[in-house]
């Protein structure tokens, strides 16, 4: 048998579904990346998909589509999980459309929503029945424009190539493939990510293609990475009914969603189609096994024939090559396996037990969907986290230097120790999104323990700590390196010197972790926490060095953000007090280069955040009405232009004002400097048509007398403009060697 041949890359990824399309086009494009399809490119489930994809419809609808995925997953799903996919789906939405995913529309532009079953609201959005494949086909276009990516079809992953580090710990360098022909191929790779999909193959009857018989879940365990759930596989209660081999032909889930309905032998609905798809298969079972019969009958007769032959079109014409017209007759169908909610454990990340080993899509289980996936949420459940292990991959190889473009055999990366004078910024390959937000009601907004996610202290982070380090000794630490010119190890303790919330404190650490990589912390106080004069916060051992020239960085930050956190919590705290139902919000009124940091202390002290930036929502002013002629043409021209995510906001300063943007339809309409009585006759006026806000000179002091109102959101520049600081002190410190 011949040697298996070499090859190098920076990130391999098995499988060419949405998962590792999204993936490989979310990486940096000085990756060198190797895609393996088992079979053609378009032998993916993700082709398969029917009825559509998933969304937060607006932002109402958090909660609702939190419960639906929770109810339909029997209350067995990673809530982190089912939260990551819900506030980051309109970003992947409007990232598809971008990529030229056509979605259908209203006659007047807007994207059209469908409903399924186990859904409370219409939230789904669809290309007719063919959502997957107009998704797949359109990413895997712009994957093959790619420079930097290589696929090969026709190449199946047989194995992994596990190495171990110098402490003997096992790490993923790559894989091992098996081409056509016979030959083989070693892959090495810095990153892995496993996206092969599903386990319909390994069954009898399954709306899956054949190929797909769970290799990653089965290589996985052969080198004992934790696997999760494998028991939990989902039965689709409507594939079309044939005598005939081979794979099960899907009903959509759609169709239900839009008014068909099951029926008995006689003509008779024997459950309600829109419970969850375990509960209507086991309906459907049920009901076979009273008849004896082998299937039951679906009918379209309530739906109107030109919404089958639009949004049903190719479910139509393939029951018509089977012998069936659904405009005008049932079509026999029956439950079939359709997906596989187990598989690899990962992490947020997609990370899984295997350092450099990832997982996305079908074959890996981040918990999304519990017992029982609700229907449409897997597309939006690949993309959301093969993105966010792309971005994991890419945060990681900072540790390790920059993108090999041809990565040899690997090794455990060394890391290097960091120096006073490597403190030049690095080079950005790409900014880490603010993490999607939703509005939250007051009463649960503040968490106590709320701590920062790791996934925070990215790229960005790293380089604005690195320049404030610059700008505080470019040319050394004149003072320090006179005393202690040589590397010693010492401790210091944070003290507290005053009341407040804390924030920041991960970011505190990381300015001394990146003076010196072996510093450590002891923490006895997270982000969110209440913290008292004379407590010890936390304990730092590093190199006596870095704890002297990176103190008044780190406390910059963290007494900056731990002031904006305590006077946020306050105003809540005020708000509560007084029986406002509001969301307090912040404003763009931040330290130019400090926003990411003000805001996220915001969000800790127990606020939400109105808007990171000018890219993020349209936000209707003065000027710009000015400039547009009136609010009705400033908001018709932001319709035309804007995605359908885009809330527009329109802000007014009296009555008439108020009711042009009633008129124009906005979504939010701010009463700005608007006396008390003004802006209650404002918001009777308005009669919850659109979500209000009031703005303008908001503070700790006044704030509370908006409680009265029944307003949706008070904004507050104050927050981040007029905060003090939280008096903190590095203190004791002492020498250990």
């Amino acid at each position: 048998m011949a040697e298996p041949e070499d090859v190098s890359c920076d990130v391999a990824i098995a499988g060419c579904g949405v998962a590792g399309l999204y993936a490989a086009l979310t990486l940096p494009r000085e990756a060198k990346i190797l895609m393996l399809s088992k079979g053609a490119v378009d032998e993916c489930d993700s082709m398969l998909a029917q009825g559509g994809i998933c969304v937060q419809h607006d932002d109402n609808d958090f909660d609702a589509f939190f419960e639906d995925t929770l109810r339909a997953g029997h209350y067995e799903n990673r809530r982190e999980s089912v939260r990551i996919m819900i506030e980051e789906s309109r970003p992947v939405i409007r990232d598809l459309i971008r990529l030229g995913v056509e979605f259908d529309r209203t006659p007047d532009g807007e994207l059209a929503f469908t409903r399924e079953g186990a859904h409370s609201r219409p939230r789904i959005l669809f290309h007719e029945d063919v959502t997957g494949k107009e998704i797949t086909t359109k990413l895997l276009a712009q994957v093959r424009k790619l420079p930097n990516v290589q696929i090969f079809e026709h190449t199946c992953m047989v194995d992994l190539i596990e190495s171990k580090d110098a402490t003997g710990a096992s790490f993923c360098s790559g894989l091992v493939a098996l081409r056509e022909d016979g030959s083989s191929v070693r892959i090495h790779a810095h990153h892995t990510l496993l996206a092969t999909g599903g386990i319909g193959g390994l069954f009898e009857h399954s709306t899956n293609f054949p190929l797909l018989t769970g290799d990653g879940v089965r290589i996985a365990k052969e080198h004992g990475i934790e696997l999760e759930h494998t028991d939990y596989i989902q039965i689709h209660p409507t594939s079309l009914y044939t005598g005939k081999p081979g794979r099960s032909f899907l009903i959509s889930e759609s169709c239900r969603g839009e008014g068909a309905v099951l029926l008995n032998a006689k003509g008779e609905r024997f459950t309600d189609e829109l419970q969850p798809r375990d509960v209507v298969s086991a309906a459907i079972f049920d009901q076979m096994k009273k008849e004896g019969s082998s299937h039951v009958w679906l009918s379209f007769a309530a739906i109107p024939t030109n919404v089958i032959l639009h949004h049903f079109k190719h479910i139509y014409e393939h029951c018509l090559e089977e012998g069936y017209d659904i405009t005008k007759e049932p079509i026999p169908v029956v439950p079939a396996q359709h997906y596989f909610m187990g598989g690899i454990h990962v992490d947020e990340d997609s990370e899984t037990t295997m350092p450099h080993l990832y997982a996305a899509g079908e074959t890996s289980c981040n918990g999304v969907h519990g017992k029982n996936r609700l229907a449409s949420n897997s597309l939006l459940e690949s993309l959301v986290f093969a993105a966010r292990a792309a971005r994991k991959m890419a945060r990681d190889q900072k540790a390790f230097g920059a993108w090999s473009g041809a990565a040899q055999q690997r090794k455990a990366p060394e890391r290097k120790r960091m120096e006073y004078e490597d403190l030049e910024p690095l080079s950005s390959d790409e900014m880490p999104e603010m993490p999607p937000l939703r509005p939250r009601p007051l009463t649960q907004s503040y968490q106590k323990g709320h701590t920062m996610d790791s996934s925070f202290l990215g790229t960005m982070i790293d380089n604005h700590i690195r320049e404030a380090l610059a700008e505080d000794m470019p040319y050394g630490d004149v003072s320090t390196e006179s005393v202690m010119p040589r590397a010693r190890r010492a401790r210091v303790q944070l003290i507290c010197k005053q009341d407040g919330i804390l924030a920041g404190i991960d970011i505190y650490f990381r300015v001394f972790k990146l003076l010196d990589p072996s510093a450590v912390m002891l923490s006895r106080a997270g982000d969110g926490d209440e913290v008292v004069p004379g407590q010890v916060i936390a304990e730092v051992e590093a190199d006596v060095r870095a704890l002297l020239s990176g103190e008044r960085t780190a406390l910059n930050y963290l007494q900056r953000m731990s002031g904006i956190a305590t006077y946020t919590h306050e105003m809540v705290q005020a708000l509560q007090q007084a029986g406002a139902k509001a969301t307090l919000v912040d404003t763009r009124k931040t330290t130019p280069g400090l926003r990411y940091f003000e805001k996220m202390a915001v969000r800790i002290g127990g606020g939400t955040n109105h808007r990171f930036g000018l890219s993020d929502a349209v936000m209707l002013k003065d000027n710009h009405i000015a400039a547009a002629g009136g609010i009705k043409q400033a908001v018709a021209a932001a319709r035309r232009r804007m995605p359908f995510i885009y809330r527009i906001e329109v802000e007014v300063e009296n009555l008439k004002m108020v009711q042009e943007a009633l008129d124009a339809h906005a979504d939010v309409i701010m009463l700005d400097n608007m006396s008390h009585d003004e802006m209650k006759q404002a918001i009777a006026l308005i009669d919850h048509r659109a979500l209000t806000e009031c703005s303008g000179n908001i503070t700790l002091e006044n704030a509370p007398q908006m409680a009265d109102l029944g307003i949706d959101y008070i904004s507050s520049g104050a927050l981040t403009h007029s905060a003090g600081i939280l008096d903190l002190s590095n203190k004791n410190l002492t020498m250990l060697e």
